[in-house]
C-alpha cells in the first residue's frame, strides 16, 4: 500500500514515519478508519490513520485505492472494515503500537441497513484486542476518509 501524508500529499514509508512520529509524540492517540465511494465503474477506498494530539488536533496519513466497482453494499462495507483491521494489524506487527480505536462506518440503529454488520465487525475488532467506535461516537477518521475518497 502507498501511504501519504494529508498535509503534504507526499508518499511516506509508513513504518519509519510512525516510529519517528510516535517517539516525538508518545501521548498521541492512533485512530484508524476507512470509507468508500462508488464512481462510475470503480469503488474508491480511503483508509486513514489519524495521529491525534490531545488538545492540539491531529495529523493524518492515508491510503487511497481504486478497485472494480463493488455493487453489493454489504461487501463494500465489509471491505472497509477489513482494510481498517489490516492496517491496525500491520501497525501492531511492524511498529509495536496498538491503535486506540478503529472507527467503523456502521450505524447502531437497527433501522439502518449497515446495522446488520455491526456485531460481526465489533466482534472482529475486539477479538484482536482493539476498541471499535461507530456512528454514534466521534469518528474523525471516517469523516476524513469520506472526504478523501470523494
Amino acid at each position: 500500500m502507498e501511504w501519504k501524508s494529508l498535509s503534504t500529499k507526499k508518499t511516506i514509508d509508513l513504518s519509519s514515519y510512525l516510529d519517528e512520529w510516535m517517539s516525538k509524540n508518545p501521548e498521541d492517540k492512533i485512530y484508524i478508519g476507512c470509507d468508500s465511494q462508488n464512481h462510475n465503474g470503480t469503488t474508491t477506498f480511503a483508509t486513514v490513520i489519524v495521529l491525534h494530539q490531545p488538545n492540539k488536533g491531529g495529523h493524518v496519513l492515508y491510503n487511497k485505492m481504486n478497485v472494480p466497482r463493488i455493487q453489493a453494499r454489504y461487501e463494500r462495507l465489509w471491505k472497509e472494515i477489513e482494510l481498517s483491521v489490516e492496517t491496525a494489524h500491520w501497525i501492531m506487527e511492524n511498529c509495536g503500537k496498538t491503535p486506540d480505536f478503529i472507527d467503523i462506518d456502521l450505524n447502531p440503529d437497527p433501522r439502518h441497513q449497515s446495522n446488520t454488520l455491526l456485531r460481526s465487525a465489533v466482534g472482529l475488532i475486539e477479538g484482536m484486542g482493539l476498541k471499535a467506535r461507530y456512528k454514534s461516537a466521534s469518528n474523525w477518521s471516517i469523516s476524513i476518509a469520506d472526504s478523501i475518497c470523494k
